[in-house]
């Protein structure tokens, strides 16, 4: 009996510590396109726009001036972003940019902008090329 409640503690500190352990979801700030597009224009704010999507995806359009790192590549790839910039970051609906953050807080980035509604949100203001 002794065995198996050390066991049972085990496992309920382990699942507690993965739970724990995984949960980002208030290290990021989610901000509007307008919200975005004011901080990218502010020289105090230092943002730049980081686009999650593919190289097919950013060939039909993106933000001017906003570097593209794919998802599939932020992982082998991330260090090319500054950590002393707030970083706006955005795919085709959110999904992308979402895990991206999440990826991005776990690396030590503490200015991170999860851009709301994707690409597909951006209004003409977003100054597309």
């Amino acid at each position: 009996m002794k065995h198996f409640t050390l066991f049972a503690l085990l496992i309920l500190c382990i699942c507690g510590f993965t739970f724990a352990g995984n949960d980002s979801k208030d290290l990021f700030t989610t901000v509007s396109w307008e919200k975005a597009i004011e901080m990218s224009k502010d020289k105090k704010a230092k943002a730049i726009f980081v686009d999650v999507r593919t190289p097919q995806e950013v060939a039909q359009g993106t933000v001017a001036g906003s570097l593209n790192i794919p998802l599939q590549q932020i992982q082998a790839r991330y260090s090319e972003l500054p950590k002393d910039k707030n970083l706006l970051i955005f795919c085709r609906s959110g999904k992308r940019s979402r895990a991206a953050s999440d990826f991005l807080i776990q690396q030590g980035y503490t200015k991170v902008y999860n851009v709301d509604g994707g690409f597909l949100a951006a209004p003409p203001s977003a100054a597309f090329k």
